[in-house]
């Protein structure tokens, strides 16, 4: 990878940014000159939900993310029309790009970043955009602005559609590093019973990352629930969750379970 020369290229698309058809163009040709087979045969192993996409490796995605990332920051008044852009182009790669480019942007934008962000969200089919979205488009405006995160957190968990319902679980994965608040746990609650596969990973895991800032906390949590009776679904979901807490701790919310 020519890391000099993907920049380049991409300031150079950059300048097309106020021309949504010859940037999205722009960034077709970018994309398809920078495939590779093996990232190709990844995707369709890893993330057999994927749609379109050109077998772009990951570190070049992150390059012309990264040149995007700051041309936003230094013109946030056309970050709306060039996220739209980019994000309607519909491939894999070009979606993966939205969301590693919010990452230092909406914790100085957290309304222009959440607003875009909720306008997307009906179009999530897989998790691997859904997750980048949630980690990279919230995760950092979490850090210093809960307040707003919380309520549309609650609300996406809360929707019908089971990728909203996990881009809502992955947005608290910010209180891997902050101190969590009962309101999290009351909104973790509401999905501890859902059947879907990939809501179970997602809370599973969630659980195992903010048990690195909270341990006393997640293990009173799954305490609760383990005592609950919990159907099959909410068992896995709480053995898969433990595994970050002590192994004492562990025994003690099996033994619960077995009672």
């Amino acid at each position: 990878m020519d890391k000099s020369q993907i920049q380049e290229r991409t300031k150079k698309l950059l300048e097309k940014a106020d021309k949504p058809k010859e940037f999205t163009k722009g960034l077709e040709e970018l994309l398809k000159s920078n495939v590779d087979r093996n990232a190709t045969k990844n995707y369709k192993r890893i993330i057999p939900e994927t749609g379109k996409f050109f077998g772009v490796p990951f570190p070049i995605l992150r390059v012309v993310a990264a040149e995007i990332g700051k041309f936003i920051q230094k013109e946030p008044t056309k970050a709306p029309s060039l996220l739209e852009a980019i994000w309607n182009e519909g491939s894999f790669e070009a979606r993966q790009i939205v969301g590693k480019c919010l990452e230092k942007f909406g914790p100085k934008n957290p309304k222009v970043c959440l607003d875009f962000v909720s306008s997307v969200l009906l179009d999530l089919d897989n998790w691997a955009v859904c997750d980048n979205l949630a980690m990279f488009g919230v995760e950092p405006i979490l850090y210093s602005s809960p307040e707003l995160v919380l309520p549309l957190s609650e609300k996406w968990i809360k929707d019908k559609n089971k990728w909203i319902r996990r881009f809502g679980v992955v947005s608290l994965r910010g209180y891997k590093r902050i101190q969590i608040t009962d309101k999290v746990f009351e909104i973790l609650d509401l999905v501890m019973e859902d059947n879907e596969k990939d809501i179970k990973k997602a809370v599973a895991w969630i659980l195992r990352e903010i048990t690195k800032a909270n341990p006393k906390e997640v293990f009173e949590f799954l305490t609760k629930w383990a005592k609950s009776k919990p159907d099959k679904n909410t068992r896995w979901v709480i053995k898969d969750g433990m595994k970050k807490l002590r192994s004492n701790e562990q025994k003690e919310i099996l033994k619960l379970m077995e009672e």
